[in-house]
């Protein structure tokens, strides 16, 4: 087996071992979410070493050179890049003529990660490549594998440092008796730009189950607030808010301070013990409410005037009507109403109100009078 073919053979297996590698990689990198980009344009150059068959002295030659490319994403991780490239192999032959190639070609990168960050791929490709050797000028295919990786940088993710290890097969053959193809080996960097629109983010709207909410109407009872009524404790027709002399005697007249106007009023509820000045228990308790009237109403003087029916001597009711009504000032007294405010008068039955010819009349005689003085 000749040099030639074994060195094609090698290069040839190298590219399949390098697809199989990518294809092996996809398979595990499926949780790689691909790149942030769809488009690019690459600009850059290349230091190659030349397959020593291209010199004439048999020595691998120095090779600068430059490239251009176009790349279009194929699906997340996976890349298509069209490139030109040119580049000048030095013979090292002193005054001699230097050799030129120029082609195209077409790669598949598979990039592992996105490349906005530091993204490691791989790549595997075939073109065409124009020689240019003095008198031996050919177009001849050829195969190339490599490595490579992007890194954005100056804080744009549209621009992104790149660099790249490359081996080439080239089918070139200048019949002088050297081997059957070359290999060349390049290393490179440039920069690789994003264009077009930036694909927009992927949203998706998941649904999530949610608790069912019933809004349901509850009958609730009215709450009606009214306005408190009026209070008139003592009924004298002025309310408490307003009642400046409380406890006015039950039937007395008032001013709209609700005090007692100077008047005579008929004590209905003092009563006595028959035919005695002593009080009743139940007048006693009675009067309670007259104690209360004059200690709120300090303005007020009373005369206490007793009266009896005609049944008994003058004499003798005149003395009654006055016991009676002393009787009335003496309790009032020993409630702590000054003495200097009341008075007591009997009248016996001198001033009737009412016939004496029955008893109906006899009971309205038979009082306690008290008038009121300012």
């Amino acid at each position: 087996m000749t040099t030639s073919f074994k060195s094609a053979l090698l290069v040839r297996g190298a590219l399949a071992a390098a697809v199989l590698a990518a294809t092996g990689t996809a398979v595990a990198a499926d949780e790689e979410t691909g790149s942030s980009y769809d488009n690019y344009v690459y600009f850059g150059g290349f230091y190659m070493r030349a397959d020593k068959d291209r010199s004439p002295r048999n020595e691998s030659g120095d090779s600068f050179g430059y490239q251009a490319a176009v790349g279009q994403r194929i699906n997340d991780n996976l890349w298509v890049e069209g490139q030109f490239f040119g580049d000048t192999i030095e013979t090292g032959t002193s005054n001699g003529t230097d050799f030129y190639q120029t082609g195209l070609g077409v790669d598949l990168q598979y990039a592992f990660g996105q490349r906005s960050e530091f993204t490691p791929y791989i790549l595997a490709g075939i073109g065409g490549v124009y020689n240019d050797v003095p008198g031996r000028d050919e177009v001849s295919p050829y195969a190339n594998i490599g490595v490579g990786f992007t890194k954005s940088i100056l804080g744009f993710d549209g621009l992104r440092l790149r660099g790249e290890l490359r081996a080439v097969y080239d089918d070139y053959n200048e019949d002088t008796g050297g081997s059957e193809g070359k290999i060349d080996y390049r290393a490179g960097l440039g920069l690789e730009m994003a264009i077009g629109k930036t694909p927009e983010p992927e949203v998706i709207i998941k649904e999530v189950p949610v608790e069912k909410v019933v809004i349901k109407e509850v009958p609730v009872e009215r709450v009606v607030i009214k306005e408190p009524e009026p209070v008139d404790d003592d009924s004298d027709g002025v309310i408490n808010a307003a009642d400046k002399c409380p406890n006015t005697p039950a039937g007395a007249k008032v001013d709209g301070n609700g005090c007692v106007i100077e008047q005579t009023l008929v004590m209905r509820d003092i009563t006595f013990d028959f035919d005695s000045a002593r009080l009743t228990t139940n007048a006693q308790r009675l009067m309670e409410n007259a104690v209360a009237f004059l200690r709120s109403d300090s303005s007020a003087r009373v005369t206490i005037a007793g009266h009896t029916d005609n049944r008994g001597s003058d004499s003798y009711n005149l003395k009654l009507s006055r016991d009676r009504a002393n009787e009335v000032r003496d309790y009032l007294i020993g409630y702590g109403i000054e003495a200097n405010r009341l008075q007591a008068v009997g009248y016996g039955e001198t001033r009737p109100v009412a016939s004496n010819d029955n008893e109906a009349g006899r009971e309205v005689n038979r009082r306690v009078e008290f008038r009121i003085q300012k």
